[in-house]
């Protein structure tokens, strides 16, 4: 409520600059996403300085204002920096894609803890094994996506086992055999080009169900199926 103070547990998602010292955070919190201002937060002498980034879990303290607007940031600590994940990029770009999912589709109220916990535990996973292979990546990707979907109400891996996908209207998409078994459990496929069909599949499922934008995590897909860092698939497709 507006002109309360607020102690609560939030994840970094986004920081901007709001003037030449000051910026504006957004977190994920139990109670959905925050948006701060920080006040001299790059001054030299800010309390602020190093407690928080991309990927930190923290806990803030802020003081609400009116619903909707900016609310002010008074006290920050570091819990979890996630630090290793800065020694791999396709982790990095994996993380940002799972903030930015969180930040669009999670909702305010007794929801969000779900959605704030499951955005928490992804980025230990990535952050615990930060050199991840492309197939650790591809399937945490495909076992991030899969519970937003569950968290929306929506339930893939069930219409997976008759062999399509129903989307919008009539349309269905049939998938293989091993592609629905892939999307039941994602962790246990050895096999890197079924978790990269069931992440195709997974992004159709996800452009017409959830609206998302699907040159982008096309992107990102391409980044972290690749066994080099910064460059695109062996076979430069999708």
């Amino acid at each position: 409520m507006a002109g309360e103070t607020t102690k609560t547990e939030a994840v970094c998602l986004d920081i901007r600059p709001w003037s030449r010292t000051s910026h504006i955070v957004r977190w994920m919190t139990p109670d959905g996403p925050v948006t701060t201002v920080v006040k001299g937060a790059v001054r030299p002498k800010s309390a602020f300085l190093g407690q928080y980034d991309l990927n930190y879990t923290c806990e803030i303290v802020y003081y609400s204002r009116a619903k909707g607007e900016l609310h002010a940031l008074r006290e920050c600590s570091p819990l979890s920096t996630r630090d290793s994940l800065r020694s791999s990029y396709r982790a990095l770009v994996l993380a940002e894609y799972m903030r930015s999912q969180t930040a669009a589709l999670a909702p305010h109220g007794e929801e969000s803890a779900a959605w704030f916990r499951v955005l928490a535990d992804a980025l230990d996973a990535l952050a615990e094994g930060a050199a991840h292979s492309p197939r650790d990546l591809v399937a945490a990707l495909l076992g991030f996506e899969l519970v937003v979907l569950d968290l929306s109400g929506l339930s893939p891996g069930i219409e997976a086992e008759s062999g399509a996908f129903s989307l919008r209207g009539e349309r269905q998409m049939p998938i293989s055999n091993d592609v629905a078994r892939c999307i039941n459990d994602p962790g246990r496929e050895k096999n890197m080009q079924i978790l990269v069909d069931a992440a195709r599949a997974i992004g159709v499922f996800y452009a017409f169900h959830l609206d998302s934008a699907p040159e982008a995590r096309r992107t990102v897909l391409r980044m972290i199926s690749n066994n080099e860092e910064g460059t695109g698939t062996q076979n430069g497709k999708d």
